[in-house]
């Protein structure tokens, strides 16, 4: 036996009625950092008060890392939602601008409309009739003066 591990047995002191029985470490179930403790020490039994606190303090702190992977897992899961949330809201801003721009141009459609509905009533019922007269005036106008050049020219020969 090493001298620490004859110091450690007289701190931990076990009893001499029941004699202390041999149990392997099993170097699988342990990390690197808690056999380089074990190795250090000197330590090869699993019973040894050592053994079983650096095996406790191993599986808390897997457990930890654990519970840490986990936790990281869940900010990147919670990073990528609210990702999704912040596209929703700009594709939800987008659609409100485009909705309001609809709604202006309709409000412009109906003012333009209100507005030539305005100046058609207060058009009175000649100004109407002379309003679709006035092409007919124009091409009996047009009309005439061809006539009259066409007569003129026949009958003073000029053309």
């Amino acid at each position: 036996m090493s001298f620490s591990t004859a110091k450690r047995d007289t701190v931990f002191g076990f009893p001499e009625d029941r004699p202390e029985s041999f149990q392997p470490i099993d170097r699988e179930a342990l990390s690197e950092n808690a056999l380089f403790l074990l190795d250090r020490y000197r330590i090869d039994n699993a019973n040894d008060p050592m053994a079983i606190f650096v095996s406790m303090v191993d599986k808390m702190s897997a457990n930890q890392r654990e519970v840490i992977s986990r936790f990281e897992a869940a900010i990147a899961l919670a990073g990528v939602e609210f990702g999704r949330i912040d596209l929703a809201i700009e594709k939800a801003e987008e659609n409100q601008r485009q909705v309001n721009a609809l709604a202006a141009a309709l409000d412009r459609i109906q003012k333009d409309f209100a507005f030539t509905t305005d100046k058609i009533r207060q058009r009175t019922n000649s100004d109407i009739v002379l309003n679709h007269l006035k092409p007919c005036i124009y091409g009996l106008s047009g009309a005439i003066l061809t006539l009259l050049v066409l007569f003129l020219s026949l009958r003073l020969k000029i053309l």
